[in-house]
Formats: C-alpha cells, structure tokens, sequence
C-alpha cells in the first residue's frame, strides 16, 4: 500500500491507575511506534466511565490525536462484539487499520482489524481469575479470533496457546515481544537514593524482590513457603520485598505470611513509583519470579536488565526471556523453588549476570515497534475477514 497508513488503536487500557503490566506494555510499545514509524498516522481512542483523558495523559505523544469518552466498559463491550457497532472511525477519522490493544477488537467500517492477545492464564491455569473475568474475557477473544485480520501476541507461548485454546489460525498471528530500556539501568547507582527508598519500606540488608501485582497466578504462597524453608536455614537470611499492589484473590498470601510468622522478614510495599522500582530492581540480591503462567514477563526482563541474577519459571513465556541466562524452576514444586532460592543466594556468577544483561538487550522497545509495524503492513495487504 502507497501513501501513508492511519491506524485507529483503542488504548482504553491506558486509562486504568496505576498501570501494571498491560499498560505498561502498550504505553511503552506506541511511544516507541511513533519514533520508529513516522509515516503511520497514528489515531488514538480511549474510552472509560471514570477516568478517560487519563490514557491522553500517560500516553504522551507529542502531537498524537487522542480522542476520549466516558462509556462504561461493559456497555462498550457489548455493542462491539454484539452489535459491531459504534465504528472506531466515529471517532479516529477513516483508519486503514483498527487495532484493540487489550483483548477487545473494535467495531469497524472498512479497516482491517487487528487485535492484542496477551495471555490465556485463567484457561491455563485454572482458579487464578474470577470466573466472572474469566468469562468476560473469553468472550472478548472468541469474537476477536474469529473476526480478526491480524492477531498480535506478546510471545511465542502466548501464541501457541491462542493457537491450541481458542484456534486461532497460525497465519493470522504476529508475534510482538516486550521491551526494556537499558538505558533506564545504567550508570552508577546512587547509594543515598537506594537508602532512602529502603528505609521508607523498613528494607534492610540483603533483600530479594518480587515485582509484579498480588493475584494467584503469581504463585506467591508457595514462594513464600520456599523462602521459609531456605531462610531458616541461614544465619543472616535476606528479606523478601513483594513489592507490587493488591490485584485479587491475594488473602492466601497474607495468610501465609502470618502462618509462617515471616512478618518480619517479608515486605510489601504496595505499587511503586516507576523510579522506586527500578531502584529496588537494582538493589536487590536477586529477582525471585515462579509465576504460574505469564504471556511475556516484564518484571524478569527488568531485573535481567538491571543485571540482578532471576529465578523464575519453566513454564509459558519465561523461558524465551531467560534463556539460559537465569535458574528455572518448576513453578509447581515448593523443593524445586526452595532448591533454586538456595542457589540463587549462593551464587554470585558474575558471567552469568553480565549475560542475562547482554540478552535483556535483545529485547528493545524500538525492535517491538517494528515487528508491531510489519504486522500492520502484512494485515493490509491481505483481504478482509468477513
């Protein structure tokens, strides 16, 4: 196609307060969009009950055309996948493509529709959602699978389970990684910064982190049953700082920190600014990550960025991220977790380190934006899904 593309893109995920990973995802992936890609015009909708103009204010793009509404989500939801109606162009102007950044395909006149898949955990990992979002999300992705021009998925996992869970057809899905900057974790790090954001958690001495929000796929209790096997074993433990806001169905993680009476060992800090986070990451004598199932896995790629040593999972996504460059443990296993925390504390391979710092590198955010660019381009150049 000559000339310039306009694509349409509901980002109403920007709207939510704070952003966690999804948000952060598609914030990161369109800035980066607009600096790699100038010749798409690039047509922004946002719609949400309470907070609207909020995606307009994360998103930040100098000059980009957002346009914003207060709908109500569920309603929003309905008239899309029911009705197929309003069309996105009502309030972008004529796209050549409409893109649905969360799960959600827009309604549409004539462009070609893509959507984001992110992850299937609550088919893949039975009793980690509601089954009230469970089932709001499964429609949203039915309707999406079989409608869909393009389907964008965050990992190669991710891809394989829209593939055997929903089928999704191989030919329609683009492949879009996550990213980090490097930058964000380079230069010397400010030891009075670091100290002041520990003591305002009460952190002290040696610390491992967890970074990402309370909910059950993140498999903290067995974590937190792990940690408690291996610290009593040590003379000096470190703390373990959850550090992350309050998702859903969290109250077995706070139980287990009063049964096993870690009140003193275990923090939470709740959701952290952006800077604390990374300060934290930094600071921290390893990243312990045995999530149950994940479409990407930000906060691994973080910490590998940030060149602190990771434990995670071998399962979904996170072995793509890691590689060989962390220890990976069957998240299912409270031996194989405890057996992992021991050899994270007792290692300290600098190699090792540097190489997981090298492979983070991988993964840039200009590098998503162009494999984002060349899913459009090839959904373009097919015909439309009836």
């Amino acid at each position: 196609m000559s000339g310039s593309p306009t694509i349409a893109v509901d980002v109403s995920c920007l709207c939510a307060r704070p952003l966690t990973g999804v948000g952060y995802y598609t914030l990161r992936l369109f800035q980066a969009l607009a600096r790699e890609e100038p010749a798409f015009r690039l047509r922004f909708f946002a719609s949400s009950a309470r907070r609207p103009r909020a995606a307009a204010e994360a998103l930040g793009v100098p000059g980009a055309d957002m346009r914003c509404m207060r709908c109500p989500t569920r309603l929003k939801h309905a008239l899309w996948t029911r009705a197929e109606w309003p069309p996105i162009e009502w309030f972008t102007s004529p796209a050549d493509v409409a893109h649905g950044a969360f799960h959600l395909l827009p309604a549409t006149r004539r462009a070609k529709r893509v959507v984001t898949i992110f992850d299937l955990s609550g088919l893949q990992s039975p009793g980690t959602r509601s089954e009230a979002n469970l089932s709001m999300h499964l429609r949203l992705l039915r309707h999406a699978v079989r409608r869909a021009d393009g389907i964008v998925t965050i990992s190669r996992s991710c891809r394989n389970d829209a593939i055997s869970l929903l089928d999704a057809p191989e030919d329609r899905i683009h492949i879009v990684y996550g990213g980090v900057s490097l930058d964000e974790f380079s230069g010397d790090l400010d030891p009075d910064c670091l100290a002041t954001v520990r003591a305002k958690y009460g952190i002290s001495g040696e610390y491992l982190i967890h970074l990402g929000t309370i909910e059950p796929r993140k498999n903290l209790p067995r974590l937190l049953r792990a940690y408690d096997r291996v610290r009593r074993t040590l003379d000096a433990p470190p703390q373990l700082v959850l550090a992350g806001g309050l998702g859903w169905m969290y109250e077995d993680v706070f139980a287990t920190i009063r049964d096993l009476d870690l009140g003193g060992l275990v923090v939470h800090t709740g959701y952290l600014a952006r800077e604390e986070a990374v300060l934290l990451l930094r600071g921290a004598r390893g990243c312990a990550y045995p999530s149950l199932y994940e479409g990407f896995g930000l906060p691994v790629l973080e910490a590998m960025a940030a060149r602190t040593p990771v434990l995670t999972s071998n399962v979904s996504s996170l072995p793509e991220v890691v590689g060989d460059c962390g220890i990976l443990v069957d998240p299912r296993s409270e031996d194989a977790i405890a057996n992992g925390l021991a050899r994270l504390l007792g290692d300290r391979d600098a190699e090792c380190v540097e190489a997981a710092h090298a492979r983070a590198g991988l993964f840039t955010w200009s590098a998503s934006a162009r494999a984002l660019a060349e899913a459009y381009r090839g959904v373009m150049q097919e015909e439309r899904v009836p």
